[in-house]
């Protein structure tokens, strides 16, 4: 007889059959068929046999046994195994029999077979049911392993999301009041972020960004710029360095197919200004308390990451602050999700939703009228929006100042004095205003005294070091491209700097009768100006050199050594 093709020469038969000699005569016929059968012949040893670890691969049973029915074993294979990789089984009677075909079928039993069998057609069933089976076993094994790869990539997508949103994203952005946001991401990642948080000199600073992409990839883009945002506004750094920070940082982390949009804004209620720098965002719109657009500030710069230092434009655009109204900024997943007709949200039904409702709780109406407007639970794009109410900020700003202010006893600080000096390459390396604030803040000062230090020392030092050592104009950043231009020499002229070039620092604390007051010297060596010239000037030539301002906090300010030598006394 023909044998069987080499895929199947590897089956292996277990035959359960009372007659010994006919089974061993139709086992021999198997064989030369090219397949292998063991024989029993009762239950008791077909039981034996099927608990050793040897291969079979498929039942072969009749029902009538010495010690019992064949289906007693089937039953028992049914109980024990996954129906996915129960063994193929054939039962064999000596004549049909309907109820028994009908349990067979209530089994799963692969066939019924009446006597005398055809040994090359049980051969042929075999191979069909045997290769069946193994099928099932491979799909159901791969099923397993994407099942654990499936949980071992939720298990690190848990991890990493919880390191994000629960370290970084939190902890990153402070609680400040006028201010909310809504984050919606479409996948378990959100592409988009939203942080505010609290410089030392009290402003208020906004980084809403939306990296290209979705999901776990486009959330690696944003870590950087949570590091530095959270890192350069606690050490006081102004809007467009953190910007160029953020660019530069990009630019050389990412590959070159990857970008962050972004818009940051900065709030400052000592100057009584908004400043704002949008590279790639939607439009944001300065509303009155009506909600109707006084003014929108569209994208006038690259998306960070695109450009490099050199090229890289960092100027802001400003308007004041006035205690009425607010700021808006949302991420193109709002403007762009489209509903079940195919029709766009866009930025007509925003602003005319904008127009309606409180505006001091403005985001649960926009959202839910979002959502009736698309139909769907879930957001085409990651979707993010902000709004900061004027009003309720620099009230709450204000309460807070005056109750710290209330609270803060002078007279508990024992008289100190500080001093600070730095050379060359130490001067671009050192935060001074920052390195104060934590001083002044660890002796117990209270928190607005130290933001009106830290303004008036990051002033006078950033006055020493731009135009005392390195020789820098103001007048450049008056012009469109001079931010750029300004910061650039700036990083320049700092790595030629040399142990000639110095600026120092000294801060003395002198407890009066009824009150304190603290002195602040800062020096340099290097080019000074003209005092009373300078300070002569209308207020609005003052700005470039930041005098106007310490001028406004400080008690008295006293210019010494040709301009070289600052003195400001503050209570």
């Amino acid at each position: 007889m023909n044998s069987l093709p080499p895929d199947i020469a590897d089956f292996h038969l277990l035959l359960v059959g009372a007659d010994q000699d006919s089974n061993r005569a139709f086992a021999e016929q198997l064989n030369q068929l090219g397949l292998e059968a063991t024989l029993a012949t009762n239950l008791q040893a077909a039981r034996q046999l099927l608990q050793k670890e040897m291969q079979v691969d498929l039942l072969l049973v009749e029902q009538e046994l010495p010690d019992g029915q064949g289906l007693q074993l089937i039953e028992e294979q049914a109980k024990a195994g996954v129906s996915e990789l129960r063994l193929p089984t054939l039962l064999v009677a000596k004549e049909q029999d309907e109820q028994l075909l009908s349990r067979c079928l209530e089994l799963g039993v692969n066939d019924y077979l009446v006597k005398p069998l055809n040994a090359k057609q049980v051969a042929l069933k075999a191979r069909t049911l045997v290769s069946r089976g193994r099928l099932a076993h491979r799909v159901v094994e791969q099923n397993n392993e994407l099942q654990r790869l499936l949980d071992a990539s939720k298990r690190e997508a848990e991890m990493a999301s919880y390191i994000f949103y629960n370290n970084l994203l939190d902890h990153g952005s402070d609680t400040i009041r006028g201010f909310n946001r809504y984050l919606n991401a479409s996948s378990g990642f959100c592409g988009d972020l939203v942080l505010a948080k609290t410089a030392p000199s009290g402003s208020t600073f906004v980084l809403h960004a939306d990296a290209m992409g979705h999901g776990l990839s486009a959330t690696m883009t944003l870590l950087p710029l949570v590091d530095i945002f959270h890192s350069m506004v606690n050490k006081g750094y102004a809007l467009p360095m953190i910007v160029r920070e953020m660019n530069r940082k990009l630019h050389f982390k990412l590959p070159p197919d990857r970008f962050v949009a972004a818009s940051l804004v900065e709030l400052d209620v000592l100057h009584d200004q908004v400043s704002i720098w949008n590279g790639g965002m939607p439009p944001l719109y300065h509303l009155n308390e009506a909600g109707e657009v006084i003014q929108s500030f569209s994208s006038t710069h690259m998306a960070l990451g695109i450009l490099d230092n050199l090229s890289f434009e960092s100027n802001v655009e400003r308007f004041p602050l006035q205690a009425a109204g607010g700021l808006f900024g949302c991420s193109d997943g709002i403007t762009e999700q489209v509903n079940l007709g195919g029709e766009t949200y866009g930025l007509e039904r925003l602003l005319m939703g904008l127009g309606s409702g409180n505006h001091q709780q403005m985001m649960s109406p926009l959202i839910q009228e979002l959502k009736d407007f698309s139909e769907i639970d879930q957001f085409d794009d990651d979707a993010s929006l902000f709004y900061v109410h004027f009003a309720e900020l620099i009230y709450f700003q204000y309460q807070k100042y005056q109750e710290q202010t209330k609270q803060f006893q002078s007279k508990a600080i024992a008289p100190f004095c500080w001093e600070l000096s730095l050379k060359g390459q130490q001067v671009g390396s050192q935060e001074l205003p920052a390195l104060c604030n934590d001083y002044l803040q660890e002796l117990g000062f209270a928190q607005p005294f130290c933001q009106k230090a830290f303004t008036i020392i990051s002033e006078l030092t950033n006055n020493a070091i731009e135009h005392g050592l390195l020789r820098l104009e103001s007048s450049l950043k008056d012009e469109v491209h001079g931010f750029a231009e300004y910061y650039v020499q700036r990083e320049q002229r700092l790595r030629q700097l040399s142990d000639q070039d110095a600026i120092r620092i000294r801060l003395q604390w002198v407890r009066g009768q009824d009150l304190g007051f603290l002195q602040v010297e800062v020096e340099h060596t290097g080019e000074g100006f003209d005092t009373d010239r300078v300070l002569s000037k209308p207020k609005n030539e003052l700005s470039g050199r930041g005098l106007f301002l310490v001028r406004k906090l400080a008690k008295s300010l006293e210019f010494r050594k040709q301009g070289c030598l600052a003195l400001a006394t503050l209570e």
